[in-house]
Parts: structure tokens; sequence; C-alpha cells
């Protein structure tokens, strides 16, 4: 199935206003924050690309933990380079994946290239990315994440395919 732009644009939208009322952050103030980020993680992104002299070649980078010390986040990448100062990892071919804490996927992103934020534990994904969560597939093109904020967003050629939307009952 293909949905428009607009269609997950309302789904950030609901799941950030959803979110956003048990804390104290209203809901225009949480999508400020996140365009903040994602223009940080841009810029990011080009002065990485001009400074990438030596890539490490197939890395496992931990993102996040359980209490329990089971990975919560990681990402695998074919080539990776560590801009410590920034605390930015530059990522060429990454697949960033969220487990439940049995070691389950919950949640998985693969793009051509990206960069990630160790400490905010959010990232830029540059090309053509796609995500998979249960039975739903989600693609396009730049994707902004937080994993904090369990929060998502593709800024075009946006794809979903699902086998777990239930159309009974609805009249179109």
């Amino acid at each position: 199935m293909r949905f428009a732009r607009e269609v997950l644009a309302l789904a950030a939208v609901c799941a950030a206003c959803a979110s956003a009322a048990g804390g104290g952050e209203t809901l225009g103030e949480r999508l400020e924050r996140f365009a903040c980020d994602r223009a940080r993680l841009v810029e990011a992104y080009s002065n990485c690309l001009a400074r990438i002299d030596r890539p490490a070649k197939g890395v496992i980078v931990p993102v996040e933990s359980y209490a329990s010390g089971a990975v919560k986040v990681d990402a695998t990448v074919e080539r990776a380079q560590f801009f410590e100062k920034e605390g930015i990892v530059w990522c060429g071919g990454v697949t960033v994946r969220e487990y439940a804490e049995d070691g389950a996927v919950v949640l998985e992103l693969a793009a051509p290239s990206g960069v990630m934020d160790r400490d905010t534990k959010s990232g830029w994904l540059e090309g053509r990315a796609t995500g998979r969560q249960g039975d739903t597939t989600l693609s396009g093109s730049g994707v902004y994440f937080s994993f904090p904020d369990e929060f998502v967003r593709v800024f075009s050629g946006v794809e979903i395919t699902s086998t777990a939307i239930d159309f009974k009952g609805v009249k179109l």
C-alpha cells in the first residue's frame, strides 16, 4: 500500500501528541526540538563527509543498553568513523536495530549512510532508507530518528507496506 507523505506526517504528529500529553513538553515544543536536532545532525553529516579519512570496516556500535546490560540499540555498519569531539559517528552501509530486553528485534532501519549522536541517541540517515517494525515496512529518503522519544520521520518518497492493517467495518 502506498500512502502520501501527509499520512506519515499525521502519524508522527499523533505519536508526538500522545507522548507529549504525559510529559511537560507541549506538542509544538517537541516538534521544534526534533526540527532543531535534525538540522544539527544534517549539518554534522555534511561536516563528517568532508573529514572522513580512515573509516573502520565491519563495525558494531552499541548505542544504548538496558539496566540489565542487554543491548537495547546498536548499529551495524560496513564503514564507520568516530568523531569523538562532536560525539558523532558517521556510518556507511548502516543498519540500526532496537531490541526488546529478551534480544528480539523490535525495530530495524537500514540506509546507505548517516550519522548518529551517541549521547542523544538520535540520528540522520541519508538516501533511501528502509525500516521494519513487526508486520510494517516503511521506506523513504532522509530519515530523522530519536530512540529515546520513539520518533521517526521520513522526509520524502514515503512508502508504507503493512499486513497488520485491518479495514473490517470501515466504510470508505
